[in-house]
């Protein structure tokens, strides 16, 4: 079992419906009732694996990002950064988390592979401003649904 701590205050779906409208973006439910019952924190455990280009690579969760009015860990932060003042992510892909390197775990919001998530390397960005929003080569799946990957989390990388 995953256990949480160093959530937020209680978000109410009213401000849910409200960051969705701001993003223009309709989240995945098993994520919204993640937010309704945690918003944001650190979790244990928290690793998980990805396949990169064969190779099966450990990483951790460090934060969930938060609805809230804070400077760290902001929703609303992380979407402006990585999506209004650099299109760093397709347009379909909402950042959730961190780890502690600086790459993101992603949930998809549209398209065929609604509610999957995806480990988001920084080290081999994309510009979608030249790359159109179907390039996933530094998006690397992780889940096919947020509770999967929950559930998924392992105390180490064995």
């Amino acid at each position: 079992m995953v256990n949480f701590s160093q959530m937020e205050g209680n978000v109410s779906l009213n401000e849910i419906e409200a960051m969705e409208k701001f993003i223009d973006l309709k989240f995945p439910n098993e994520y919204k009732a993640h937010l309704l019952q945690y918003n944001g924190g650190r979790c244990f455990p928290n690793v998980f694996k990805y396949n990169e280009n064969g190779n099966w690579i450990g990483s951790c969760v460090d934060w969930f990002l938060a609805i809230y009015d804070g400077k760290f860990d902001n929703l609303e932060k992380y979407f402006k950064t990585y999506k209004i003042e650099e299109k760093r992510l397709p347009a379909h892909m909402l950042p959730i988390a961190h780890d502690p390197g600086g790459n993101l775990i992603c949930i998809s919001c549209d398209t065929d592979d609604k509610g999957c998530l995806y480990f988001w390397d920084h080290e081999n960005e994309v510009d979608y401003c030249v790359k159109d929003d179907s390039d996933y080569s530094n998006l690397y799946l992780i889940a096919n649904g947020f509770n999967e990957f929950i559930n998924g989390l392992k105390e180490d990388c064995d």
